[in-house]
């Protein structure tokens, strides 16, 4: 899926996938694809997971524009 970043996939029963990248700096960045279409960011310490802060809801759309301004040179 990404090259040499690790991903943690975990499936989240009646909702949809939970995929989880680490940062180098610490943070990781967690993405909940949902069954209904809807992906939901957030970023928190990876020592720290319970204290995330609020996520980001993104359409398909949205979550498709985000990924293309990431992924430019």
């Amino acid at each position: 899926m990404a090259g040499q970043v690790p991903i943690t996939e975990t499936p989240l029963p009646g909702i949809g996938t939970q995929y989880t990248l680490s940062t180098t700096a610490g943070r990781a960045i967690s993405v909940v694809a949902g069954r209904d279409g809807v992906r939901r960011i957030a970023f928190y310490n990876v020592d720290d997971p319970d204290a995330c802060g609020p996520g980001v809801r993104l359409t398909r759309a949205e979550a498709l524009a985000l990924a293309e301004l990431l992924a430019e040179d």
